[in-house]
């Protein structure tokens, strides 16, 4: 194509743009901003209106420049670093041959085949123009991943329902939405009810959520001069929870206010939450423009409020940290198979430091119990055993082996694997701690998400995707050592991030007058290594003295030095019954193991202090109370 002629085309595109703008699309031109091939358009028409069958039927009119075309479904969504083969739910796809601007009755159909489990090849010859349709299948779960579609909604995530010419992912998107009647509709990038919308690209598209049901609720409030909305489907009797659906939205104003102010303005005129209150589900899912999450409570119960509230502020912050903030491999997605990075504990880990925290500097949670589920998650990666087997970098590569991925494969991951959400949020809390001590307040863990702001999503752009470029984690390294003033944050990055050494915490608590206590827990008299659920093994401790014994996973104890043993239960190490023997002393266990029996000879340690929690350090003074108070207060 002519240069000429582009920019003649490119301009009509735009004009096409405004035109939705002029319909109300929210953030229209932002959304313009990021068009980079404007020509051609791929057209996707979903129609919802049988939902009892819990089928979709889709249609997508595509270009087809080639003899062939290759059309293909994610294998997984974007936000879950898992592979679900999404179109293990296709059935009963055609193809068509559509030169007119709508289809006809004459069309004339085209031979296609099934190449691998996720892609089609239409054999379109001479015919510039297909249309491919096909019917989803989408029921349980409601999560946001998934599809689903029955009596009483339809929730679309764009993963397991809208294929893709892969080539074609840069082109501009239309969507024709078509419900059941009166049921209410709403797009995340859509006013409520607008059915014709528009995208810049693929990677957009799918991951701007749809809701369309007879009976969600839609509230909105203005903080910093951005509009937010709040849709709530609670399955719960209609009216049950307006008390608490007021102060879901004050707490919402707060969580949206405090988060505003850490890194940068937010970049959009529209935001909206997507709330479901449904007893048989729970999830939270962040995206460019909004956040859906789930909720197995009622929003009339203090529990569906609560947790309403902590997932929002968890998500509402991955607008900036993931979403624009980018790990590389995050966007543009390859959707055919994994899409690893080492970068998950910033991406994931440092959001749910955010989301954390922000809960107690908007006073929706105590300090007191912020402070006690923070000391228990430090005291945990001190004593649990995956934490010396596994890096914050290897969990956050590895994610997509345990990041709600199915497998039938017995794991030992309860031993070998430690969450990239939690080593992240410890190593969060100890790198902000360390740069407010280090520039005596002036500088902390907000000001590095700022130097990755201006320096990696406002950075040259890479790809057709989003502004700028993905970061790395020597990005994350330099930010800090840039904010710290040019100190040297290798060992730190070296030992604990790369590394499993165990992070000195007290020496980073000092300076805000706080210790990290760890006693032995109540009735527990020696170590022995072993996790049990009931009185079958669930995980052997390397290098404990289960291991040194010969304890296996699914080895059931029956009997010590004896006696037989009672079922405990099922609550991990504590609930040990060899808990209790002496230690140093030798013990004889009777064990039975898929139909054998024999005798092990176990001697416990010395026992382990696994209780944890924060307190005042002694003599702490009146600066080290003060740079915590900054610490845990508005920023």
């Amino acid at each position: 194509m002519r240069p000429r002629l582009a920019a003649a085309l490119f301009c009509l595109l735009c004009a096409s743009c405004a035109a939705w703008a002029q319909a109300g699309q929210p953030d229209a031109a932002y959304l313009r901003a990021l068009v980079v091939r404007p020509l051609p358009t791929l057209h996707y028409t979903v129609d919802l209106t049988h939902p009892n069958d819990h089928l979709a039927n889709v249609a997508l009119v595509a270009p087809a420049p080639t003899p062939t075309t290759r059309i293909q479904l994610p294998a997984f969504y974007p936000g879950r670093y898992s592979i679900f083969n999404f179109a293990v739910n296709v059935q009963q796809p055609a193809a068509f041959c559509q030169p007119g601007a709508q289809p006809a009755r004459g069309d004339r159909p085209l031979p296609f085949v099934r190449v691998d489990p996720n892609t089609w090849e239409v054999r379109n010859g001479a015919c510039r123009q297909i249309r491919w349709q096909y019917r989803v299948y989408g029921n349980k779960p409601l999560d946001g991943t998934f599809f689903q579609v029955d009596a009483t909604h339809a929730n679309l995530n764009g993963g397991p329902v809208y294929m893709v010419l892969p080539g074609d992912k840069p082109n501009p998107v239309t969507l024709d939405i078509l419900a059941p009647p009166g049921w209410k509709v709403l797009n995340e990038l859509g006013q409520l009810n607008q059915t014709h919308l528009w995208f810049p690209n693929y990677d957009i598209f799918i991951d701007a959520t749809t809701e369309a049901a007879p009976n969600f609720t839609l509230d909105q409030f203005h903080a910093d001069g951005k509009l937010y909305r709040v849709l709530i489907h609670d399955f719960a009797t209609p009216g049950s929870n307006q008390a608490n659906r007021a102060a879901l939205l004050a707490g919402l104003e707060k969580i949206v206010r405090a988060e505003n102010a850490l890194i940068a303005p937010d970049e959009l005129d529209t935001y909206t939450f997507f709330f479901h209150f449904d007893p048989g589900s729970g999830d939270g899912m962040e995206h460019l423009f909004g956040t859906q999450i789930i909720i197995p409570a009622g929003l009339g119960t203090a529990r569906g409020l609560r947790g309403a509230l902590a997932d929002a502020a968890h998500e509402f912050f991955h607008q900036w940290n993931v979403k624009r903030i980018r790990p590389l491999a995050l966007g543009p997605w390859n959707y055919e198979g994994q899409n690893p990075t080492p970068s998950l504990w910033v991406a994931e880990g440092f959001t749910q430091y955010y989301g954390d925290i922000t809960l107690e500097r908007t006073g929706l949670v105590g300090a007191d119990r912020y402070l006690s589920n923070l000391g228990r998650s430090l005291g945990a990666s001190l004593t649990a055993p995956a934490y010396r087997l596994m890096s914050a970098e290897e969990s956050s590569l590895t994610a997509w082996f345990h990041d709600a991925t199915p497998l039938r494969q017995q794991t030992n991951q309860g031993i070998t694997t430690i969450s990239y959400y939690t080593r992240g949020e410890q190593l969060a809390a100890t790198l902000d701690l360390d740069l407010r001590a280090r520039t005596g307040g002036r500088k902390s863990l907000n000001d590095v998400m700022r130097w990755l702001w201006d320096h990696t999503y406002h950075a040259p752009r890479a790809t057709y995707y989003l502004p700028g470029r993905g970061y790395t984690d020597d990005d994350v390294h330099h930010a800090v050592e840039a904010v710290a003033g040019g100190a040297s944050y290798a060992p730190f990055f070296r030992d604990y991030v790369a590394g499993t050494q165990p992070i000195p915490y007290n020496h980073y608590l000092a300076p805000v007058g706080l210790e990290l206590q760890c006693a032995v827990a109540a009735g527990v008299e020696s170590y022995s290594g072993l996790y049990l659920g009931g009185h079958v093994v669930r995980g052997v401790a390397p290098g404990s003295p289960a291991e040194a014994a010969g304890f296996g996973n699914d080895d059931v104890l029956v009997s010590i030095n004896g006696a037989p043993v009672a079922a405990a239960g099922a609550g991990g190490i504590a609930a040990s019954p060899v808990d209790r023997l002496p230690p140093g002393q030798a013990a004889q266990v009777g064990v039975s193991q898929h139909g054998a029996s024999f005798m092990l000879t176990l001697t416990p340690q010395a026992p382990h202090a696994t209780a944890c929690r924060l307190v005042d350090r002694p003599g702490a003074t009146a600066a080290e109370r003060a740079l915590r108070a900054a610490w845990l207060g508005p920023q």
